[in-house]
């Protein structure tokens, strides 16, 4: 595996970051989601967007966009 000067255990490693960064990411996301649930219990997001209540997707849409922005910051 050590061969053309490391090149495949750089690809190895680069790899292996990128999927803890997407693993971080992903629990991030759902610690997030869980905790403005548990901090907005008069609001059932599940049930709402059940109801087709596009005003609370869009507010979802809104609070993933920006934490995605966060984590993305907080990876790098």
């Amino acid at each position: 595996m050590f061969t053309i000067g490391g090149y495949i255990m750089d690809l190895l490693n680069y790899s292996f970051s990128i999927l803890i960064s997407l693993f971080i990411g992903l629990a991030g996301f759902i610690i997030a989601y869980k905790i403005f649930d548990w901090m907005t219990p008069g609001v059932h997001f599940s049930d709402q967007l059940k109801a087709d209540n596009k005003s609370v997707a869009i507010f979802l849409a809104g609070l993933f966009i920006g934490l995605g922005l966060l984590l993305g910051n907080a990876i790098k």
